[in-house]
């Protein structure tokens, strides 16, 4: 059989100050994986505490970093290690997801039906805000769609492409570095899979939700360093990205208009957060892009 046609899977969590809802994550993924990796960026002594327990309980590969070495740095760890797991894909997660029981079943399903498997980059799947929320299986949806765009959390990613693309952006730190992932897969000719279906509960942020002028914003209320991020390399992306995806680009660019304007009308350290703004745009058009390669 052919290592494309291969579904070994082992699932990748990076953390950083997790709480004991991790211990539910990992109990969740564990039946479902060949192996679970952590990769903990410089958490406290109390979630500490609860790694090393997992660590003993799980029986997990846990990599602890002495510095919080960014979200991209993370998972180029994470996704190294895997390799040494005999698995072609790699299941990621944020520490604060809820995968359901049947969430590798669900990204198999997509799988199985996709023809050209070495072409397959990455697949994720839909999710929901709480368990109360329903799927209709009778709909008439097809089984997976293709997208722009993948999340990180509950993304499996090939690793035959990962290594042939270079890995994640780790000079993006934190913001926007699965969008770049998924924009560089594309170019690359692989396909970003999402299955119709939800595979796990995942909340995007703490969304502060305010009323301004009789309208309902909902702002993603990211404090100033993660600001400056995001700006700093929504500014590279458009750069690096605009004349290959031109629409999917101005439509990100949209989007982060709305979220500058949105900062001004409902939220707080309005001033801090456009200052960091305005400085991670300045120093994107000033900025000698470092093109990372995991050739290893």
């Amino acid at each position: 059989m052919k290592e494309s046609e291969l579904f070994n899977v082992a699932s990748l969590i990076i953390t950083h100050n997790p709480d004991e809802g991790l211990i539910n994550l990992v109990s969740t993924i564990q039946s479902q994986v060949e192996s679970i990796i952590i990769v903990d960026n410089f958490s406290d002594y109390k979630s500490m505490k609860i790694l090393n327990l997992i660590e003993k309980q799980y029986k997990i590969t846990l990599i602890k970093n002495n510095q919080n070495l960014g979200i991209a740095k993370a998972l180029n760890q994470g996704v190294i290690e895997a390799k040494k797991h005999d698995v072609n894909y790699v299941l990621t997660f944020d520490q604060d997801s809820t995968p359901f029981d049947n969430i590798v079943s669900i990204i198999k399903e997509v799988y199985d039906s996709y023809l050209y498997k070495d072409k397959i980059g990455a697949i994720g799947v839909n999710y929901t805000s709480s368990i109360q929320d329903s799927y209709n299986e009778g709909s008439n949806q097809k089984l997976y769609l293709e997208k722009d765009y993948l999340i990180t959390s509950g993304c499996m990613i090939s690793l035959q492409s990962f290594f042939h693309i270079g890995g994640f952006r780790e000079d993006f730190f934190i913001d926007n570095v699965d969008l770049e992932y998924s924009l560089r897969l594309k170019k690359n000719g692989y396909k970003l899979l999402i299955s119709q279906k939800p595979g796990m509960i995942h909340k995007a942020g703490n969304p502060l939700i305010k009323f301004f002028l009789g309208f309902k914003i909902t702002s993603s209320n990211h404090n100033s360093f993660r600001r400056y991020y995001m700006s700093r390399n929504h500014i590279l992306l458009t750069k690096d990205y605009f004349f290959i995806e031109p629409y999917f680009v101005l439509k990100c660019n949209y989007f982060y208009i709305l979220s500058i304007l949105k900062i001004i009308m409902v939220e707080k350290d309005v001033m801090l957060k456009l200052k960091k703004s305005y400085e991670g745009i300045l120093d994107a058009f000033n900025y000698q892009s470092i093109k990372m390669h995991t050739n290893q």
